[in-house]
């Protein structure tokens, strides 16, 4: 199987001039994790993630320093709210690693598990075409093996 029978033909991506507010809606009301980010000529440059909003507000957390204490609950939505007029360039995963239309499920699979992605843009020509997502890998990969 290949890529393009498993990718979602959904075009949903950002630009780097979005905002984290924006992104965050987006996000919200497309129930994915992350969308790619395009240029003018939906070339993929990066890739946005709620992940990516949460560090913007808490930069550090996650990284081995231990656990995230919240004594101010008042300076922690400030810091929510302010984040969320960051831009995208400023956060986002720059060159991210994309699969053609004509990668084998096996590739897309260890590429996905390995790097912990929740969402593999799909490209033709570097232009965006589709995006594989874990729920969608995992519905086409149970009905392969039904057949």
């Amino acid at each position: 199987m290949k890529a393009k029978d498993m990718m979602i033909r959904d075009l949903t991506s950002v630009t780097e001039t979005t905002t984290l507010r924006e992104v965050e809606n987006l996000l919200y009301h497309s129930r994915l994790s992350g969308v790619p980010v395009v240029d003018n000529e939906s070339k993929v440059i990066g890739y946005i993630s709620e992940k990516d909003i949460i560090e913007s507000a808490f930069p550090g957390a996650g990284m081995g320093a231990g656990m995230l204490f919240v004594h101010n609950w008042a300076q922690t939505f400030l810091r929510l709210s302010q984040a969320g007029e960051g831009l995208v360039k400023d956060y986002m995963t720059k060159d991210p690693i994309c699969v053609t239309e004509d990668e084998n499920d096996a590739m897309v699979v260890e590429i996905m598990l390995s790097g912990h992605r929740k969402v593999l843009p799909v490209v033709r020509d570097e232009k965006l075409v589709g995006v594989i997502t874990r729920s969608n890998l995992c519905r086409v990969l149970m009905k392969k093996e039904n057949k």
